[in-house]
């Protein structure tokens, strides 16, 4: 250059080490490139020197040219160029992918199934926690729940419902009632027992709800009982039973015996405000007489509302709880109610036991079923490191002609890309079709209870995460393999490529143990829950009959009033305790161990003085004579509810042994008395203990009351039979008939179907992680399978050496068992201290058995032992087989 372009000179410095940058240029190209930039620079320096003049602004320009000079080469080199090797780096690995279809299908198969199950679970897990459906700001609403010290899940009167609406804060929006009922609705000829919603006014408006059809309910409609005939349909059962039919607004169909006006259709994907409950129909509040027995919008003490809360924009559960509780407590001082409770504001899943106890379940199975693709991305790692092997003399030659180690491991990361992404559609495929099983473990019961998942946006994210984070877990191993390569061993397939294969062996037995380890964890935890749905199972729930029919008798639709309705199930119980195969038979309002839980009332004992602050409520049953006798429940003292105990009696009532136990210490409780429902009773029975909401509930009080005493009309009839307990249906349903041929049985099922719901929890975790376990002990298995096989073809030449030199069979097969069982009892106590760690996390979800329990572990070292032995025999086996001088022409 000239004197005119001694500016350039630190330039020409700073251009060298730019070109000696590895990100900027490529090795073979870094000589060409400085030169071309500083030709560029010095070209354009003789421009910018005739054009401005003074140096400064020469050096400026020409540093400026500089840096685009640099961001032209970075453009190359990250763009246009690794776009480049990408392109081809794809369509090579799309071509060993169709080459090698075996390895490309076992690959991709454990992948999706891992990425599938897991991508399932999530949808389900999201379904068990998701907010409201259908509804506007589903985030903003919450569940409202009394509380005492020992109840957080009470229900609401309607009188305290109005109250807290009337003076809520300005941190609360609306509060709306609600709450589960039957239906008996008649639409032209045929009759129809439905599930649906009796609501407040503002239900629709809160929710932000509209009609797909006509309207939801008017303010006047919330006003005087009685004045509202009025029924909206929800959009499920409107296109499943009325056809779809848009002219069903504004006509008028039957509800328990009254005609009631379909006003509107729900909008679709709104089924109700309560968790995992499909609603059929919603009926205004005040209209309560026609579709529930008794008035219950009077009664202050008459919990029975479920409370929806929607929260102002902006403001936190926990501010809104707090501004609530001033509430209530102003309301309890106002109205002179007695007693310390409170409220508590909650995620709609979170209000109930059993929704916390379903999420926790299906959270546990995610869990599970993440190991699980750990463990598949732990064999595709595996098969990955096999294929590296043979692909050394490759890997030389791309390193001979300059290639360097980043170039190698983006060639492999891509291909494990594609790899992953057949994964990923796969298990998308998996997940799609698996999403609504869930629904199949529903037990029977008469409660449309949806479950019913379905992959949305976030659980296609979750799957895309997972897809990319497993290329990561099974090609970066491999692909950091595979970069090291020594050159001349590689291209002379020497013993020192022998040596090479050898330390991948060592890494594969590494992800052997890691899978094995993994294996145990799952194992135990499969056989700590198959123990605890054997534990639920054979609880003693309290009572011995386990052969009984059920059926559900309304008498509120055929407009029977007290007496008759006592007239009517007397006769009843009197002529199906005559029928063939019965024993005995029976009444009660909720059976023991429902979905719906059963009922509880506050209760004082004649002679006890409560603590201070000490809570006192009963659960109880309206139950008709012969109840305890029926249902197999033991009388520890006195007698049952008899024929006699009806209205104008004296008032009497059946005490369990907790009760007793509590409130009559010291003295008899036979012949005590209790006040309640503003009566006293006096005690003629102690009944044996029972679980009565939950089959791992602790002891706690529980009354029989007669029904003909404190009347219901609705009753779940219980038949005890001798034998098939269907068989006795074809003549209750005759002596209903008989009766009253308006009067349908309803959900009528077996004892032992009920029952199924007491462990529809254990039995949903027991099914769903003993089979992610099989499929767990089964990847393990084929992991330790491959890595047997792969050193028994690298030990070749030693074997045949061995068998030259004498060695049996038996020598061969404990040589190579020998490999496997370090393998095996390595991993074997790395996941039985796994275990010990993790299981305590379970504590919660066991029943009758505790997280380190001996067995469970005694059993999964004797399974996964067997199934490893078997995994390592067949290479053993092929070894002893192996002719000596076939091994010793090997390599």
């Amino acid at each position: 250059m000239t004197a005119g372009s001694r500016p350039t000179g630190w330039l020409r410095v700073l251009l060298r080490a730019l070109a000696a940058m590895r990100g900027l240029a490529p090795a073979s190209r870094r000589r060409d490139w400085y030169r071309q930039w500083r030709a560029d620079v010095w070209h354009e320096s003789q421009w910018v020197s005739r054009e401005t003049g003074p140096q400064r602004q020469a050096a400026t320009a020409l540093a400026v040219k500089v840096a685009g000079a640099a961001r032209h080469a970075l453009w190359l080199r990250f763009y246009v160029r690794r776009l480049e090797m990408i392109s081809h780096d794809l369509r090579y690995g799309w071509r060993l992918m169709v080459r090698r279809p075996a390895f490309t299908v076992v690959a991709i198969a454990m992948l999706g199934l891992g990425i599938g199950t897991s991508v399932t679970i999530f949808s389900w897990l999201q379904t068990a926690l998701q907010p409201i459906p259908g509804v506007a700001d589903r985030d903003r609403l919450v569940m409202l729940q009394g509380t005492t010290r020992t109840r957080n899940d009470l229900s609401t009167s309607y009188p305290n419902l109005v109250d807290y609406r009337e003076r809520r804060p300005a941190s609360l929006t609306d509060i709306a009632g609600q709450t589960f009922v039957p239906l008996n609705v008649t639409v032209g000829r045929s009759p129809r027992r439905i599930y649906g919603l009796i609501v407040t006014g503002n239900y629709f408006d809160m929710l932000g709800v509209r009609p797909m059809l006509g309207r939801g309910f008017l303010p006047e409609e919330d006003r005087a009982p009685g004045q509202a005939p009025v029924i909206v349909f929800g959009e499920g059962f409107w296109r499943r039973q009325l056809g779809g039919d848009r002219s069903i607004v504004g006509k008028a169909v039957t509800v328990n015996g009254r005609p009631f006006t379909v006003v509107g259709v729900a909008a679709p994907g709104f089924r109700g405000a309560m968790p995992h409950l499909a609603a059929d129909a919603f009926v205004p509040m005040m209209m309560q007489a026609t579709v529930m027995a008794g008035d219950r919008l009077t009664a202050r003490g008459n919990g029975w509302l479920q409370p929806v809360v929607k929260l102002a924009p902006g403001v936190s559960r926990e501010r809104a709880e707090a501004d609530l509780r001033n509430v209530v407590r102003q309301v309890r001082a106002d109205r002179a109610v007695s007693g310390e409770g409170s409220i508590r504001l909650s995620e709609p899943w979170r209000a109930y036991e059993v929704t916390v106890a379903i999420a926790a379940v299906i959270a546990a199975q995610l869990a599970v079923a993440l190991i699980v693709l750990l463990i598949g991305c732990a064999n595709v790692a595996s098969l990955l490191l096999a294929r590296a092997a043979g692909r050394q003399r490759e890997t030389a030659v791309r390193l001979s002609l300059g290639a360097g180690r980043l170039r190698l491991i983006q060639q492999v990361l891509v291909e494990s890309t594609l790899l992953a992404v057949g994964g990923g559609v796969t298990g998308v495929a998996v997940a799609y079709w698996a999403a609504g099983l869930i629904q199949r473990f529903v037990p029977t019961t008469p409660l449309p209870i949806d479950l019913a998942a379905s992959l949305d946006a976030r659980a296609l994210a979750f799957a895309l995460g997972l897809t990319a984070l497993s290329v990561f877990v099974f090609g970066m191993v491999p692909a950091l393999q595979g970069s090291y390569s020594s050159l001349v061993s590689s291209l002379k397939d020497s013993a020192a490529s022998a040596s090479s294969s050898r330390s991948r062996t060592r890494l594969r037995n590494g992800i052997v143990v890691a899978q094995v380890a993994l294996s145990v964890l799952l194992v135990v935890c499969a056989v700590l829950f198959l123990r605890t749905l054997h534990n639920a199972s054979a609880i003693d729930p309290g009572f011995s009959t386990r052969t009984a029919l059920l059926a559900t008798v309304d008498l509120l639709p055929a407009g029977y009033e007290r007496d008759r309705g006592t007239v009517f199930m007397r006769s009843l119980l009197a002529r199906v305790r005559e029928l063939p195969g019965v024993e005995s038979a029976s009444t009660i309002r909720r059976m023991p161990l429902g979905l719906t839980g059963t009922s509880d009332t506050s209760f004082e004992v004649v002679g006890y003085t409560p603590a201070a602050g000490e809570e006192m409520s009963t659960d109880f049953s309206n139950v008709s004579s012969g109840y305890l006798r029926t249902m197999g429940i033991p009388l520890i003292e006195g007698r049952d509810i008899a024929d006699g105990d009806i209205a104008g009696a004296r008032d009497v009532v059946v005490i369990n042994e907790t009760l007793a136990r509590r409130y009559f210490a010291g003295r008899p409780a036979l012949g005590g008395q209790l006040e309640f429902f503003g009566r006293t009773v006096d005690v003629v029975g102690i009944a044996r203990d029972g679980k009565y909401s939950s089959i791992s509930e602790s002891p706690r009080p529980m009354t029989y009351v007669p029904v003909h005493q404190i009347y219901v009309p609705d009753a779940t009839l219980v038949l005890a039979t001798t034998g098939d307990p269907l068989s006795v249906l074809p003549g209750v349903q005759a002596a209903v008939r008989d009766l009253d041929p308006n009067v349908p049985l309803f959900e009528v099922q077996t004892l032992a179907q009920h029952l199924e719901t007491a462990t529809f929890v254990q039995r949903t975790a027991a099914s769903v992680v003993t089979g992610l376990g099989v499929v767990a002990l089964l990847l393990a298995a084929i992991g330790l399978y491959g890595v047997m096989a792969w050193s028994v073809a690298l030990r070749t030449p030693e074997i045949g050496m061995r068998v030259a030199l004498g060695a049996n069979r038996r020598d061969i097969i404990r040589l190579i068992l020998g490999q496997g069982v370090r393998i095996v009892v390595l991993g074997l106590v790395l996941g039985l201290g796994l275990a010990v760690a993790v299981t305590r996390l379970l504590a919660g979800l066991l029943v009758g058995v505790t997280p380190t329990d001996a067995v469970s572990y005694v059993l999964t070292i004797v399974v996964l032992a067997f199934v490893a032995m078997c995994s390592a025999a067949l290479p053993a086996r092929r070894a002893a087989r192996m002719d000596p001088l076939t091994a010793l022409r090997h390599e």
